[in-house]
């Protein structure tokens, strides 16, 4: 054979390859675009050139701590989380940003090196963080001047506000002890009535001594009746100074006591005041479950505090539905051994044992520690978005500046917010305090739990703070039924149960969710009164119990059907502004965890809360406000169950497979029963996905993806079939042989691949 004629076969042997082998590029380009859709768009807009650079403040936890509280690790990887998706989006003014981590390890001198290092950095454009305030007051007092100087937005965690008074560019996303903290106090003490407060502070201690001032000049000179301070040597009270300070108090008996000397010295209080005999109604400065069980268990009145996050039997909304959407273990941070503590050694230290496959993300530890560190990747967030359409020729001071003047305006109290991941983000263009209202929590006498006290404080426009109500109540679901995906709808019959109070009743809450009647404009809900909260024989004389049967909205992910897990609410909210009030359920242990559902199963319950706003603008001012509300959602989570679709779809969708697969070993000399069983089996599966109820879904579902897998394998099933009759190919039996192999071995090999995934995410949903 000539080389010509070679080439000529050769040449006629690729042309007749060239389709199918188009095809398969084709095909495979096709499935690397399915995989990640957005990935060229995503690079096309990804930042480049040199980074400009975030600080992030960061100490190390206490040593005494038996383990790590997961503040820092949260930090760590939430910031890097929110670095690559600003970088992925474009990053500052066309350019990265690079997160630099700088641990003070809990000493004024390395904070203060620490600033200075910031400051000198050229392409610095934020910091975040610096908690501590007798820290801070060291570092402001060494560099305060060149901090103001540097004109670098500074989003700190600082609570006294006088600290960065005369600085600009300087805020805090802690709620300000002289804007939130003190006048809450304050107006809860006129609100209940109290006449001889008392106040015991720690000496020397900046935040102490602030909440004392503030809480002088709201409530006058003469208010506090006694007013002591105590030297503390290791975190405990000086034994003298506590005696003193409590024979004073036996004289005086106050009637309220406000405790700021820190969480491991306030036991040691409250123990010796308790064995003197003082035991009023006490507000302590940190947090209860803090201190020793044995001491708060005991004290005869109730102990108040101050609470921005991890509200009782309540969960933050939107970090629930974040955390369900995504694996457990990404979440937890909180419980790894913290090897310097000294309790380890006395034998005071129990081991945890490593379980984070199981453990509760919600766990009140971990999610302080899920706060903090989404607190330090929404601030990263924020000074991105404010200087995400900067002009890119622009220098860092102007980027610095620009910031500043940014956040002061477009996120002013009243007029902007920034919505975080979590929570929303505004702050006072005068201080530049985070406009954060605390709840007051109680721990009432013998209880043993916490929950949102009767009395609660919100912020006006004109900044004075109106008294709120807190609603005890509870949402008994009965029966969930009539799910209707397209719809967005689901039928619910429930008890609701209010704790009698005079100010709110069921006609003052609004179902949120209930569906409105697109023909009458009305909600689809029906409430019948059971009991009114007088004396009766059978429901509790303090309670209001009613059956409310409803159609309610609720927002279906359908990406994993029919394997899905899918939350079901019933949304409350006041409905009107003067009648505002935040829900308090009862424990999760207490509640009926029973419900009657059509195709569903159940699998948790959980109440949350969000604090949302309505943006607004008066068109004749042009002035732009908000209107912040509260709203609570008594959530259930079920789960769908596939029985029905194993047996409608699975298991047929299996025979038209294994019906093609077996057609290859009919001989080839029958080809036309072979093209006609596989074609007959293609169609077949078209039409049953015809034949099953459309879902209305703008993602493709887990089900759709399986009739295309299903799909794929027939019509390659049927492309090996018709290649194998081909001329070419034929003549060449190596050919033929790997096709009857890739038919034999590789097809099989597929579907227990996919049949495992399928199996995978149908476990992932229980």
């Amino acid at each position: 054979m000539s080389v010509a004629a070679a080439g000529g076969r050769a040449a006629r042997f690729l042309g007749e390859l060239s389709r199918p082998v188009l095809l398969a590029l084709l095909a495979a380009f096709w499935i690397a675009c399915a995989a990640d859709p957005a990935r060229a768009i995503k690079e096309a807009e990804a930042a480049q050139g040199p980074p400009y650079h975030v600080a992030l403040f960061v100490s190390q936890p206490r040593d005494d701590l038996c383990h790590d509280p997961g503040d820092l690790a949260a930090i760590r990887r939430l910031a890097a989380d929110e670095q690559a998706r600003i970088n992925q989006r474009g990053g500052v003014a066309g350019r990265p940003i690079a997160i630099k981590v700088f641990d003070d390890e809990r000493n004024d001198a390395k904070a203060i090196a620490n600033m200075r290092a910031v400051l000198a950095d050229r392409n610095m454009i934020g910091m975040i963080g610096l908690g501590n305030s007798n820290r801070a007051k060291a570092v402001f007092d060494t560099l305060g001047e060149d901090i103001r100087r540097s004109s670098i937005p500074f989003l700190s965690e600082i609570s006294v506000s006088a600290l960065f008074a005369g600085h600009s560019n300087v805020f805090t996303t802690r709620a300000s002890q002289d804007e939130e903290r003190a006048p809450v106090i304050a107006a809860f003490t006129r609100s209940m009535g109290f006449k001889r407060p008392a106040f015991i502070g720690a000496s020397g201690s900046v935040l102490s001594e602030a909440l004392r001032e503030s809480l002088v000049g709201l409530l006058g000179d003469s208010a506090i009746g006694g007013d002591h301070r105590i030297k503390l040597v290791d975190a405990k009270p000086d034994p003298a100074e506590l005696n003193a300070m409590v024979a004073d108090l036996v004289q005086r008996q106050p009637d309220f006591i406000y405790l700021a000397v820190g969480s491991r010295a306030s036991g040691d209080v409250m123990a010796a005041l308790q064995a003197a005999g003082v035991t009023p109604a006490m507000f302590v400065g940190g947090r209860i479950d803090a201190l020793p069980g044995k001491v708060t268990m005991s004290y005869p009145s109730p102990i108040y505090q101050l609470a921005w996050d991890n509200l009782p039997e309540l969960y933050n909304g939107r970090l629930r539905k974040l955390a369900v959407l995504s694996p457990s273990n990404p979440w937890i941070f909180e419980g790894r051994k913290n090897a310097r503590a000294p309790g380890w050694a006395k034998g005071e230290c129990e081991e945890r044992p490593d379980v984070r496959g199981i453990r509760d993300p919600f766990e009140p530890a971990n999610m302080r520690a899920i706060a903090t560190g989404v607190r330090y990747a929404d601030m990263i967030s924020l000074i991105a978005a404010v200087l995400r359409g900067a002009d890119r020729s622009a220098d860092v001071q102007t980027l610095r500046a620009a910031a500043v003047s940014r956040i002061t305006t477009a996120y002013a109290v009243g007029r902007g917010a920034y919505r975080g991941t979590f929570e929303n983000w505004s702050f006072d263009p005068t201080t530049r305090t985070a406009a954060r209202t605390p709840f007051i929590m109680i721990l009432p006498r013998a209880l043993g739990r916490l929950q949102l006290a009767p009395v609660q404080f919100r912020r006006a426009r004109d900044g004075t703070f109106r008294r709120i109500q807190t609603l005890y109540m509870d949402i008994d679901l009965v029966k969930a039924h009539h799910v209707d995906d397209n719809e967005k709808t689901y039928f619910a019959e429930f008890y609701l149960s209010l704790h009698d109070n005079p100010n709110v009743d069921i006609g003052e809450i609004e179902f949120a969710n209930a569906y409105i009647d697109p023909r009458t404009h009305g909600r689809q809900i029906t409430i019948e009164p059971l009991h009114g909260g007088s004396s009766d024989r059978i429901y509790p004389a303090s309670m209001k119990v009613y059956k409310v049967v409803g159609r309610f909205l609720f927002e279906p992910r359908l990406e994993t059907f029919p394997f899905d897990t899918q939350s079901f609410s019933i949304e409350v909210q006041p409905r009107r502004s003067d009648a505002a009030f935040i829900v308090q359920p009862p424990p999760v242990s207490l509640r009926d965890a029973r419900v009657i559902t059509e195709n569903w199963a159940p699998i948790a319950h959980y109440v949350g809360y969000d604090e949302d706003f309505v943006p607004v603008i008066d068109s004749f001012t042009h002035e732009a406000s908000v209107a912040p509300f509260y709203k609570a959602s008594f959530v259930w989570q079920m789960r769908r169950e596939t029985t029905d679709y194993f047996l409608r779809v699975v298991v047929p969708l299996g025979f038209i497979l294994g019906i093609s697969y077996l057609s290859i070993f009919i001989p080839m000399s029958r080809f036309d029963s072979i093209v006609a069983i596989q074609v007959t089996a293609l169609l077949s599966a078209v039409a049953l996905y015809i034949s099953l109820p459309k879902l209305d879904s703008d993602t493709a579902t887990l089900s759709d993806r399986i009739f295309v897998f299903d799909y794929m394998m027939v019509s390659i099933m049927i492309a090996i079939t018709v290649l194998r009759i081909n001329p070419v190919i034929a003549a060449r039996r190596w050919l033929v042989s790997a096709l009857e192999f890739l038919h034999v071995a590789i097809i099989p090999a597929l579907v227990v691949v996919a049949a495992y995934y399928v199996y995978g995410m149908s476990v992932a949903g229980q």
